[in-house]
């Protein structure tokens, strides 16, 4: 009975080794810089890459418009980082400025990128 149970066993214990051992970089807590600079007169220049929500408002006022909307990181079984929501705020003449959400229940949102666009209409899409 032994003999048989061997194999299985260890099979178990390597995959169990192999799983745990897996190294896996931290995700940073800031990105580094926004995907598209507004230029220095614009008032989106001032909205930095990793700012929150009523840091936004405080700075730019409230937006025009916004949506909110369900990332694909969201049906991942067990995913718990971030970026499983996003947020857009509207802001007509000046551009977007798109909000990631973090894993979960939080509302811990912060600035993923600045989307300069004169010709914003200023309502979701």
């Amino acid at each position: 009975m032994g003999s048989r149970l061997l194999p299985f066993v260890s099979i178990a214990f390597l995959s169990c080794l192999i799983a745990c051992s897996a190294q896996r970089t931290p995700e940073p807590d800031r990105p580094t810089r926004a995907t598209v600079a507004p230029p220095a007169s614009s008032p989106l220049a001032k909205v930095e890459v990793g700012m929150t929500p009523r840091e936004v408002g405080n700075l730019l006022g409230p937006p025009t418009d916004e949506n909110q909307y369900i990332a694909g990181k969201a049906f991942i079984p067990l995913y718990f980082g971030r970026d499983r929501w996003r947020r857009a705020y509207f802001y007509r003449g000046l551009g977007r400025v798109v909000f990631a959400g973090g894993g979960g229940f939080s509302m811990n949102a912060h600035v993923e990128r600045v989307e300069y666009d004169p010709n914003e209409p200023g309502r979701a899409r």
